[in-house]
């Protein structure tokens, strides 16, 4: 067998390389901007992946500068992702996946997802406009409104 074979570092790095994290929980960002986390349960070579108890978090900024930062969270269950939607995911330390939430304000689910969305619709509009200035100007701003990660 070849140690430094090219290719068989390269197939690590395809979606191969979660198969370490089946059965374990983890953190998956989507290109919508949301953050789910639960138990990987299994994944195919698209990296399209099925989890497990899984709940959705929403972080929210600020309201001003004394405020803390607000989240909301909702259970979902079981939960299949498609693969071309994952930004980053990563496992969690079941022991400390909590403690950043001791200094945050959890509020209801359905405000912090109506906040979240007019957050989003301004980046829309102003990414908008932005793409405007660098087309005036001939340059390409590349931004598509699903990647508001």
């Amino acid at each position: 067998m070849r140690r430094n074979c090219t290719w068989s570092l390269m197939a690590f790095t395809t979606a191969a390389a979660i198969v370490g994290s089946v059965d374990r929980k983890i953190f998956v960002l989507l290109r919508d901007g949301r953050n789910m986390s639960g138990i990987l349960r299994t994944f195919d070579q698209f990296a399209n992946l099925v989890l497990q108890d899984t709940f959705e978090r929403i972080y929210l900024p600020k309201l001003d500068q004394n405020s803390p930062v607000r989240f909301a969270e909702v259970p979902r269950g079981v939960f299949m992702v498609r693969g071309e939607n994952v930004v980053m995911l990563g496992e969690l330390d079941i022991d400390r996946e909590d403690d950043h939430l001791a200094e945050m304000q959890q509020i209801p689910f359905e405000q912090a997802e109506k906040e979240w969305k007019g957050i989003q619709e301004n980046r829309i509009k102003n990414e908008k406009v932005k793409t405007k200035k660098y087309l005036k100007r001939g340059l390409i701003h590349d931004f598509v409104k699903s990647d508001l990660y």
